[in-house]
């Protein structure tokens, strides 16, 4: 977790990966669950489809929240604008971070819009 949270801090979004078992760990873990091996950090993609999302007024001025699917990671983050949010829409990963309390933030921007969603795709 603490390779994780140093990377967030630096603006990288990294994943725990097992090289023994050949999977992606999330959330982040020193070791696997499955074969108790020591992970390594791998850089994460920057794509991913939102699987749901709603507009919030409770800070200064709307924000949009929404759970986005990368790769079989969920995330939970804001996306920037409101053109193409819909559920299915492809986003990219623009903005990580780490506070010194551990709170950790993803800003997402739309790139593509489709109709539907589906967890096959």
């Amino acid at each position: 977790m603490r390779r994780f949270m140093n990377q967030l801090r630096n603006g990288k979004f990294v994943i725990s990966y097992c090289t023994a078992c050949k999977k992606k760990i999330w959330p982040p873990y020193e070791h696997c669950p499955s074969c108790y091996q020591r992970t390594s950090t791998v850089t994460a993609g920057k794509l991913g489809r939102i699987v749901e999302f709603c507009r919030s007024w409770l800070e200064e001025g709307e924000v949009i929240v929404a759970l986005i699917d990368m790769d079989g990671i969920l995330l939970f983050g804001s996306v920037l604008g409101g053109q193409g949010i819909a559920v299915g829409a492809v986003v990219e990963l623009v903005a990580t971070g780490a506070s010194p309390n551990g709170k950790i933030h993803f800003c997402f921007r739309t790139v593509d819009r489709f109709d539907s969603y589906t967890m096959n795709n």
